[in-house]
């Protein structure tokens, strides 16, 4: 993956990456079954710095809204999926 263009994202990737580690542990630990595989660093990377380009876009003149979710199709099943994977980016 290509270096994110936003600094934090690579500063912050390993901190969620360990945040997402903990949280699986302690569900793993409570029992909770199935339970996801966590993300790995270039992906938060990539993810973080799209989000925050994507938040200082406006489109016709509104502050959008972001939600991401980092799932397998299995995981978010059902799931629509693309014929051809798109990039995580922000430009047009």
């Amino acid at each position: 993956m290509p270096t994110p263009g936003y600094p934090a994202a690579r500063t912050i990737a390993p901190a969620i990456h360990q945040h997402f580690v903990r949280h699986i542990e302690a569900a793993r630990t409570a029992g909770a079954d199935p339970l996801p595989t966590p993300p790995d660093i270039e992906a938060i990377e990539a993810i973080v710095d799209a989000a925050f380009w994507a938040s200082l876009r406006r489109e016709e003149g509104y502050v959008p809204k972001i939600s991401l979710a980092l799932l397998t199709p299995e995981q978010a099943a059902p799931s629509l999926i693309f014929e051809r994977s798109m990039p995580l980016a922000t430009s047009s």
